[in-house]
C-alpha cells in the first residue's frame, strides 16, 4: 500500500465574525503550493477535507458548509504602505474545486491578529497595550483592510465582551476599515454596476423583481422576501430543504449576473459555481424575538446564498 509522503505545514485555526477557516504563512506552505494552481488547490482541499460526497467533511477541517469550508494564506505585503498580503480561497464542500474571486469579510478580521502572531507585522508599528494598526492588502480584490487589533501585555488580545449574533460566546472585538470597497470602474467606481439603484429584473419562467444589484467586495443581490413567496422569518433549515426555492435562487443569480455584467452568458454561470446549492441564507425577522442578552450588539440582518458570480439576499 501506498500511503505518500507525509508533511507537517504549520496552519492556525481561526474564527473569525461567523466565519471559520485555516490560515498558512505563504512561506511554510511547500515550494509547488507557494503558487497558485493545482498543487494548492489540491492541498487546501485535502485540509478541509474536500470534495467529500457525505457532505460531512469527518477527514478534515472544514466544518461542512460555506462559513466554515475555507483557506487564508497571508503573506509579507507585496504593495507599499501595506504590512501584509492576504489571499482567500472558498473550498467547495463536494466538488473539487477552490474559488479564488472574492473575499471573506468575516474572516478579514482574523488577518490581523494572524499576522501579528506570526511576526509579519513590523515590531516596532506594534503597541503594548492598546490597539495595533494592521494595514491589509486584500490580494483576490485588490482592496485594502485596515484592522484594529486589541493589544494587551504585547500580544494580541482575543478574550473580551464583544457578542455578535450567530456566535456563542463573546471575545475581543476587533474593527475592520474597507477603503473604497466597490469595484472600480471610472471615477466614482461601480457601486451599483447597473448605474441604478433599484433595477426591475426580469427572469423568465420566474417573473420580474425590484432588485438591487451591488458589486462592493461580493457582488451581490437585494430582494424583497415577500416577492418570493417568503415571509422574512424562514430558518436557515427552512431555506436548505427547500430544492424549489434553491433553485429558483440559482436562476435568479445567473439572471442577475448577466445583467451586472459578470458573465458574458447564462451558460458561464454553471461552469462558475463553487459550491452546493444548500448554503445558508438568513432572512430579516419582521416579528420581535427574544435573545438570551438584552445588550447583544446586531450587526446583521440577513445573511446570503453565496457563489462566484453573485450572490443573494432577500430583505
Amino acid at each position: 500500500m501506498n500511503s505518500g509522503t507525509q508533511r507537517k505545514i504549520p496552519a492556525t485555526y481561526y474564527r473569525g465574525g461567523t466565519s471559520k477557516g485555516v490560515f498558512f504563512k505563504l512561506d511554510d506552505l511547500p515550494p509547488e503550493a507557494q503558487v497558485p494552481g493545482v498543487a494548492r488547490d489540491a492541498l487546501l482541499m485535502r485540509v478541509i477535507g474536500s470534495p467529500d460526497p457525505y457532505a460531512k467533511h469527518t477527514d478534515g477541517m472544514g466544518g461542512a458548509t460555506s462559513s466554515t469550508s475555507k483557506c487564508v494564506i497571508v503573506a509579507t505585503a507585496s504593495v507599499p504602505d501595506h504590512d501584509v498580503d492576504y489571499l482567500y480561497g472558498q473550498v467547495a464542500i463536494e466538488q473539487a474545486f477552490v474559488d479564488w474571486s472574492g473575499n471573506c469579510g468575516n474572516l478579514s478580521s482574523a488577518v490581523g491578529p494572524f499576522a501579528i502572531a506570526n511576526g509579519l507585522v513590523d515590531a516596532s508599528r506594534l503597541p503594548r497595550d492598546g490597539k495595533a494598526t494592521v494595514r491589509i492588502w486584500q490580494a483576490n480584490i485588490g482592496k485594502t483592510i485596515i484592522a484594529h487589533v486589541p493589544m494587551c501585555d504585547g500580544q494580541v488580545q482575543e478574550l473580551g465582551d464583544f457578542e455578535l449574533d450567530g456566535v456563542t460566546f463573546p471575545a475581543a472585538e476587533i474593527e475592520l476599515e474597507f477603503l473604497d470597497p466597490a469595484e472600480d470602474a471610472g471615477d466614482g467606481g461601480s457601486m451599483f454596476p447597473t448605474g441604478h439603484v433599484v433595477d426591475l429584473l426580469d427572469v423568465p419562467g420566474i417573473g420580474s423583481f425590484e432588485a438591487t444589484m451591488i458589486h462592493s467586495g461580493i457582488p451581490t443581490v437585494f430582494l424583497k422576501a415577500d416577492a418570493l413567496g417568503l415571509k422574512g422569518t424562514e430558518l436557515q433549515t427552512d431555506i436548505n430543504g427547500a430544492a424549489a426555492l434553491l433553485a429558483k435562487f440559482e436562476t435568479i443569480r445567473a439572471h442577475a449576473a448577466l445583467r451586472m455584467g459578470l458573465i458574458k452568458n447564462l451558460a458561464e454561470a454553471a461552469t462558475r459555481q463553487h459550491t452546493r446549492r444548500s448554503h445558508s441564507l438568513r432572512l430579516p425577522r419582521v416579528t420581535p424575538q427574544p435573545v438570551a442578552n438584552a445588550s447583544r450588539r446586531t450587526r446583521s440582518t440577513c445573511w446570503c446564498v453565496r457563489c462566484r458570480w453573485a450572490s443573494c439576499i432577500t430583505q
